[in-house]
Parts: structure tokens; C-alpha cells; sequence
């Protein structure tokens, strides 16, 4: 939850860099990366993969986070 809560109060509808996501959450970006893929195979939040690491890329190659339907339903309904 803490996750789709930072997901969204950065954007709620875009996709937005999972390394601005734990400048909020303060995880282990390897940790968070593992944690977006557990999530996207549940359909809360969908991932875009980069060929070519950034400074906004997370070690697992995680570039861009976006918030689905259902994430943003789940944060609704826990609220």
C-alpha cells in the first residue's frame, strides 16, 4: 500500500520514475524493483523496462511506474 500511496501522490494518472517514488519510500531500489514486478503481476501498477540505464532507472531496468485501475481502487478501498 505504502508503494501505490507514493505512486500517487507523485501521479496518480502518468507514469512517473520509480526512482522518485523511493525518494519517498527510502527502500532498496533492488528491493522496490522486485516489489513493482509483484506488483504489476497482480495488475495494481504497470512497468516500462529501459534498454539503456538512466539516473531514473532502477538496477533491475525498471524506468517508468504507472498506477492502474485497480491499484488506484485498492488505495480507495484501504482508505
Amino acid at each position: 500500500m505504502k508503494i501505490l500511496g507514493a505512486i500517487n501522490s507523485i501521479s496518480p494518472k502518468l507514469f512517473v520514475s520509480p526512482v522518485k517514488v523511493n525518494e519517498l519510500l527510502k527502500l532498496n531500489e533492488t528491493e522496490l524493483g522486485n516489489r513493482l514486478k509483484l506488483l504489476k503481476k497482480s495488475g495494481h501498477v504497470d512497468i516500462m523496462t529501459g534498454e539503456y540505464p538512466s539516473s531514473l532507472t532502477l538496477p533491475n531496468a525498471i524506468s517508468k511506474v504507472y498506477l492502474t485501475e485497480l491499484g488506484r481502487q485498492s488505495l480507495t478501498q484501504k482508505r
